[in-house]
């Protein structure tokens, strides 16, 4: 990596529907992790228009939660600041980063 100032803000999971979307958001809650939907970003384009956000650092919690509920998550998507901008970075399912280590 260059010098470029990358600080996490947020991660994104993206959904085919809007009805999974609303699954994931319950699911989170009552697992007592703090998300809420938001509508993905444009420059995301991914899935229904609806996406949970949450710390990066519950996105492995809520991968396996969703993975246990059946809810499909189509695209992941790490919002950064970088060098003072913030971008959106595609990333893969927390679950594969984990099973990798």
């Amino acid at each position: 990596m260059n010098n470029r100032l990358q600080i996490p803000d947020f991660m994104l999971a993206s959904f085919e529907t809007a009805h999974d979307a609303m699954h994931a958001e319950q699911a989170s809650k009552e697992a007592g992790i703090k998300a809420r939907l938001i509508p993905t970003p444009e420059t995301v384009r991914a899935g229904c228009g609806l996406s949970l956000r949450m710390e990066p650092e519950a996105a492995a919690a809520v991968a396996g939660i969703l993975e246990g509920e059946g809810v499909k998550v189509t695209h992941w998507t790490l919002s950064a600041t970088i060098a003072g901008r913030r971008q959106f970075i595609g990333q893969q399912s927390p679950l594969a980063a984990r099973e990798e280590e």
